[in-house]
């Protein structure tokens, strides 16, 4: 088959998830492909794994309609978005020149950036948000993910380490994080806790404990958890609104209404807790893939 357009093949690799797959230069999704990330945690050589997961796709299209290799990282990573310093959630993919080796093994434009800034990127492209001021996203998934644009830039920080919310620290709590340090606020507030309360106290299926023990204090704590650190990102930056996103958000009988109102109740009277929009992300499964191509296209023109 001919193919005339140009690509870009996008990925995300997320803790839980690794997707790619195939989007054309208007964003529209032409393949697609998800897979457990446990296969890239497994796999020895990190390099070799994507270059085979990629290599189909090139064929597939010929190289010389492919404009990039767009990724979408849950990694710590430096400013210029082309060295991983640390994934909390797939061990060993750190300290990583990612961008030169993949370029070098594949031939091809790589351009990477947070997963949380991508999906972010989608949400407002998505929803064709307004550009002006400054709009936060929150994703609650096997992490707490965070993310800013201000002015239609993804903000990345002095370092290229800002909005790493589930990163707080909480006083007193002395268990290590995955990133290094202690005291997280992302141990009391993600998707991974909630698995260890479903295997370990409650015998039941992660997906299934807000239906069947959403009552429960200490898993509504991980709720509350995670409003304490959206209500402080809130307080501080007073954004245009809030985009709720994640796996965990979007688990059945989720209360929604309870992290909205604890969120709402941590915040000054009357704004920000009267002005702030809150906006529910799509939750699409091709979101962190073509959020990538998204973010490669503007990549040239904004100053991100």
């Amino acid at each position: 088959m001919l193919y005339l357009d140009r690509y870009y093949i996008g990925i995300e690799i997320g803790g839980t998830n690794f997707r790619i797959g195939v989007v054309d230069e208007k964003f529209t999704l032409l393949e697609f492909e998800k897979t457990p990330t446990a296969a890239l945690a497994q796999a020895e050589d990190k390099i070799e794994f994507l270059f085979h997961k990629i290599k189909p796709y090139i064929e597939k299209y010929g190289k010389e309609n492919i404009l990039a290799i767009s990724m979408a990282l849950a990694s710590l990573m430096d400013r210029d978005r082309t060295r991983i310093y640390s994934s909390p959630m797939i061990p060993g993919f750190e300290n990583m020149q990612l961008v030169a080796l993949l370029k070098e093994k594949m031939g091809i434009p790589v351009v990477m950036e947070k997963d949380v800034n991508i999906l972010l990127l989608y949400e407002i492209w998505k929803n064709q948000l307004p550009q002006d001021g400054i709009i936060a996203g929150t994703f609650l998934g096997t992490g707490l993910g965070n993310a800013m644009c201000i002015d239609g830039n993804v903000y990345r920080g002095n370092s290229g380490t800002a909005c790493e919310l589930g990163h707080i620290p909480v006083p007193d709590l002395e268990t290590r994080c995955g990133c290094g340090k202690k005291g997280c606020i992302e141990l009391l507030s993600c998707g991974k806790v909630l698995y260890k309360l479903a295997v370990e106290k409650y015998a039941c299926p992660v997906e299934k404990i807000f239906h069947l023990r959403g009552k429960e204090k200490d898993v509504l704590d991980v709720v509350r958890y995670c409003a304490a650190a959206i209500a402080t990102e809130v307080t501080i930056l007073d954004p245009v609104c809030m985009i709720l996103g994640g796996g965990v958000v979007e688990m059945e009988s989720f209360p929604i209404e309870y992290l909205l109102n604890e969120v709402r109740e941590n915040l000054r009277i009357p704004n920000p807790r009267e002005s702030l929009t809150f906006i529910m992300a799509s939750g699409d499964a091709q979101a962190g893939v073509v959020g990538a191509a998204i973010n490669t296209s503007l990549s040239g023109r904004l100053r991100i």
